[in-house]
């Protein structure tokens, strides 16, 4: 997989070491991870930064985890992170996070939008989903936003709870 795909404004990349202090701070804002399937100690400062080692020393093993810092490509400035977990064959699920003084600029549009087109067009998967809490508003208009059709209330094929779950597949 590539591991530098930009967009208008945006570059998604490898975790780097460097990302700890914003990746960690966000991981510990109670208000940013409320609607994030993170683990209780993933939320706190050693989970965290444990989450962090651990994504960045699966990118040279047979398995790596694909889950990415966003920066904005100009200035370099960590924004937010997203990743892909691959469900069913030919289905990838996607999720997308911005940093609390970055939201509201159209970033995860434009994250969620850039990476499911990459997960459809270069990496193969026949469709992304977006399983979202029912009560997040914002999370589901930048689903249609970035061109997933809505798919309604269902059980997250990926679990057992209820989502509002979104689909793209290229042709949205």
């Amino acid at each position: 997989m590539n591991y530098s795909i930009t967009s208008k404004q945006l570059r998604i990349r490898r975790f780097e070491r460097g990302d700890a202090e914003d990746f960690v701070s966000f991981m510990t804002d109670p208000e940013s991870t409320r609607f994030l399937t993170f683990g209780e100690e993933q939320k706190s400062r050693e989970g965290a930064k444990e989450l962090l080692e651990v994504t960045i020393a699966s990118y040279d093993s047979e398995a790596p985890l694909m889950a990415f810092a966003v920066e904005h490509q100009e200035i370099r400035q960590f924004i937010g992170f997203c990743g892909l977990t691959p469900r069913e064959e030919g289905t990838v699920e996607i999720m997308y996070a911005v940093m609390p003084n970055e939201r509201g600029k159209g970033y995860a549009t434009e994250i969620a939008a850039t990476l499911a087109k990459y997960a459809v067009n270069q990496l193969g998967y026949r469709q992304v989903i977006a399983p979202v809490s029912p009560e997040h508003e914002v999370s589901k208009a930048v689903a249609l936003k970035a061109g997933f059709r809505d798919h309604g209330i269902s059980q997250n094929p990926g679990s057992s709870e209820i989502v509002h779950l979104f689909v793209f597949d290229g042709n949205s």
